[in-house]
């Protein structure tokens, strides 16, 4: 510490210091003249030994260093800005995507004591939900010690304001939801917990600041006003700030009380009902309670809400916790996705450092004559290394400047387009920064060692650096364009194959009836009467009834025994009529009888795996004593599953417990938009207060459709610009061979050499690294490939199309590459060479 002081004193007073030292040595070298001492010795090395003793004279050389590297990069303004570019592209996709993931998922939400927000959900070694029962979050609000408070979130259909066509997202929470978050209004109040948290309370209704300025047309009136929802009259009592951070990354338009849940959905039993796990639970750690303090005691009251209440608890469930103040929480099962992304990612980066490295090779040649006399005056290799690398940092440094400022702008840019919450900051942070750094010094280790090595060492000659460049830049760009095109290959698949069922002409009807507090009898009776009086209408071809709706938002799977084999199924339960509406053909057996039990229907790919040569026919399926018969074999069809073509899709007779929660399809005949209208018009009739949710099912295939397209075009975005920079660096390393073997080639072609065959031993020192980087990206692609097979639409993993236009085409583009800068070979000038030299 003392040796650190006396130099941070040297470098504050170093002018002051050096002059002092000046005279002591003069007054001493006087002094010893006068004694007759002749021989004091060397002045000059004695005051760098001492400048070396007390200064920073490591400090002094890098900024010599870093002088002169930048003197050599500004000589060189086409070198520089080309690498700065590549380097721009290849840091800035992964600052990008990293940027993207520390938005969502690293950076806390803008409220009030964010780390101390934990999201509570149900887990147990066989099942998991994010919701549970508005009772159970009562009892564990009530009895957790270690939460200083929870908040409940209800999610509800769209309900409708007034007389619009447009229905309203909304949420129900519980009173204290704005005042954990620390939000003030910026019109009029939000929910108080004194006064908004009863039953009885006036029904009052928080809009948000979108909203407002949409619907409302920023009228600072509107506070007070009674607007109806779904037909409720309820009063406005403020406006959301404009940047309002919600918990878990929803944006509803409406907040309303969860007390008052009741009142727009009568009957509904959802806040007393022990067994519907209908809100989601985040909680506020007590001060100085750790997360997993919390999760103990929450398993404690698990264990006496088990004795309590055994119908409300799965066996052996818990209550996991994790971090609720962020946009969005990552789950175990997205952990291999967002693995697939950062290495496609980094592989544009390895493409980018690839490039820079051939090039600075190239530059080498440039520079041969002067290292070389930097050595031949007494430079270290070690020295001439180190100024190398101190030039590559440089460059590392403006490529990564460069690559924030891409970032940043790119950010704004994908925010601004979609529909993100305006909290969102595309300013780079700490996090970002210090990634950032991180690939600076990765990238300038990966493009400037390799090459500082070759030209501190004089070995230009050695051809196995540019070749571990050459096959890097291969294997990265394959890897990328066999992804692009098993993407791109998935999209038309998925465009053009039919996928089992006719959902041009389908609507689906979810009247949500069990919010709405309705008994089995009740909703039956419901759902004859809308089928009934659906069917009756002119244009409408077949009304039916299903669980879970072709292309929903609710997927569920599971597993079923078969032969005592566990095979993973998406199950349904369906109506008679199911199949005929859906167009769906029975391939054998029959279809369901009305009230039939232990009866399944299987799709006929699956029937054919799982009895081979055999009639499906009375096999059985199923876990326990009682399993089910197979009565019929439907075609194959991708209800609930259209991305896996492997999925196993198992139909079972609609039962009466299931009536509140059966939404209606219905088949037109011709356009089936016009069905919205008659839905809506007939569900008034039968109960004002239930709105039902009309979706056209082509709509929604065109939703699903329009994610992987935005996929597979950034994707195939991603691979191409891979593409184009393994060109751009396999041109600057034949440039480079060319330029280095000039003389060579000359020597031949004076010796009677053909230029074909001249350019044939340039081209062929490429061979090996061109075939071991296509070899080593595609087996790379179909291993890590397998993390797609959920999302290529009935593409298999291996498809033979995919690998080989991608391999062609990268293949064509790097012989293109290499072919141009070799022909320079055809046109040299060998006696004015020869002569030269």
């Amino acid at each position: 510490m003392r040796e650190f002081l006396r130099r941070i004193h040297y470098l504050i007073n170093k002018r002051r210091l050096d002059a002092e030292l000046q005279n002591d040595m003069e007054f001493h070298r006087e002094m010893a003249a006068r004694a007759g001492r002749k021989n004091f010795g060397n002045t000059l090395r004695m005051r760098e030994q001492a400048h070396e003793a007390w200064g920073w004279t490591w400090l002094e050389r890098l900024i010599q260093d870093l002088r002169y590297g930048v003197r050599l990069l500004v000589r060189a303004p086409g070198f520089t800005l080309m690498a700065v570019l590549v380097l721009a592209i290849g840091i800035g996709i992964n600052v990008s995507a990293f940027s993207l993931f520390n938005m969502v998922a690293l950076k806390p939400l803008p409220v009030l004591d964010a780390e101390r927000l934990v999201r509570l959900e149900r887990r147990s070694p066989t099942s998991y939900t994010s919701e549970m029962a508005y009772p159970s979050f009562i009892f564990y609000r009530d009895h957790a010690r270690t939460l200083s408070a929870a908040i409940a979130v209800l999610g509800v259909p769209p309900m409708q304001i007034d007389a619009d066509q447009q229905l309203t997202s909304l949420s129900f929470v519980t009173p204290n939801y704005f005042t954990e978050l620390g939000t003030q209004a910026a019109y009029g109040r939000l929910l108080d917990p004194d006064s908004d948290g009863n039953a009885d309370s006036p029904a009052a209704a928080i809009l948000s600041y979108g909203l407002w300025q949409r619907r409302f047309g920023s009228d600072p009136n509107v506070i007070g006003r009674v607007i109806h929802l779904n037909g409720k009259p309820v009063t406005v009592l403020g406006i959301t700030p404009y940047a309002f951070a919600s918990l878990g990354g929803q944006h509803p338009d409406i907040w309303l009380p969860i007390a008052q849940q009741p009142y727009f959905f009568q009957h509904s039993a959802v806040l007393k009902d022990w067994t519907n796990a209908s809100v989601r639970m985040w909680g506020k750690l007590a001060p100085g309670v750790s997360a997993k303090a919390a999760e103990q005691e929450l398993r404690s009251l698990t264990n006496e809400l088990r004795h309590e209440h055994p119908e409300a608890v799965w066996d052996g469930e818990f209550i996991q916790s994790s971090p609720g103040g962020h946009l969005q929480v990552m789950q175990p099962q997205m952990y291999q996705i967002a693995a697939m992304i950062g290495v496609l990612t980094l592989l544009i980066l390895v493409v980018s450092c690839a490039n820079v490295g051939g090039l600075m090779l190239a530059r080498a040649v440039a520079r041969q004559h002067e290292i070389g006399i930097r050595l031949a005056i007494g430079a270290g290799r070690w020295r001439i290394l180190r100024q190398l690398c101190t030039e590559s940092l440089v460059l590392g440094a403006l490529g990564s400047l460069a690559a924030l400022g891409l970032s940043c702008a790119a950010l704004k840019l994908i925010i601004a387009k979609v529909d993100a919450p305006k909290w969102l900051d595309a300013r780079p942070d700490w996090r970002v920064l210090l990634f950032t750094v991180g690939m600076t010094i990765a990238a300038t280790l990966f493009f400037g060692l390799m090459p500082a090595l070759q030209i501190a060492r004089q070995r230009q000659q050695k051809t196995l650096a540019r070749q571990i460049l050459v096959g890097a830049q291969i294997a990265a760009s394959s890897v990328l364009l066999i992804v692009a095109a098993l993407l791109v290959r998935a999209t038309q698949h998925a465009l053009y194959t039919d996928p089992g069922f006719g959902y041009e002409h389908l609507v689906s009807i979810d009247p949500q009836l069990a919010r709405h507090g309705y008994t089995a009898a009740a909703a039956k009776d419901y759902l004859n009467q809308m089928q009934n009086r659906l069917q009756n209408q002119p244009g409408v071809n077949a009304v039916s009834l299903v669980k879970l709706p072709p292309l929903g938002h609710t997927v569920a799977n599971s597993t079923t025994e078969i032969r005592g084999k566990r095979v993973v199924i998406y199950p349904n339960w369906v109506a008679p009529d199911f199949f005929s509406t859906m167009a769906i053909p029975l391939r054998m057996g029959r279809t369901f009888n009305t009230g039939e039990k232990h009866v399944v229907i299987v799709g006929e790919s699956f029937a054919r795996r799982q009895w081979p040569g055999e009639n499906p026919l009375g096999q059985t399926v199923g876990d326990g004593a009682i399993k089910d018969m197979v009565i019929g074999v439907a075609g194959d069809a991708h209800i609930n599953a259209l991305s896996d073509d492997d999925a196993v899709e198992q139909y079972w007779p609609e039962q009466p417990e299931d009536m509140p929660d059966m939404v209606l399809i219905a088949r037109a005949a011709g356009e089936p938009g016009s069905l919205a209208p008659v839905a809506k018009t007939i569900a008034t009739t039968l109960d004002a207060s239930v709105v039902p949710e009309v979706r056209q099912l082509k709509m929604l295939y065109r939703e699903n459709m329009q994610q992987i397209e935005t996929v597979a075009a950034t994707v195939s975005v991603v691979g191409m610009v891979a593409v184009t920079l393994a060109a751009i660096g396999l041109m600057g390393l034949v440039g480079y061979v060319v330029t280095q073997r000039t003389k060579e080639i000359a020597i031949r072609m004076a010796l009677g050499a053909q230029p074909l065959a001249v350019l044939n031993a340039v081209l062929l020192q490429f061979r090996w690294p061109l075939l071991v980087g296509l070899t080593v990206g595609t087996a790379f692609a179909a291993y890590g490939s397998k993390l797609l097979r959920v999302g290529l639409y009935g593409i298999n993993n291996l498809d033979l199309v995919s690998y080989l236009a991608a391999l062609f085409t990268l293949g064509a583009i790097a012989a293109l590459a290499m072919v141009l800068p070799a022909a320079r070979t055809l046109r040299l000038n060998v006696a004015a060479i020869l002569h030269h030299d």
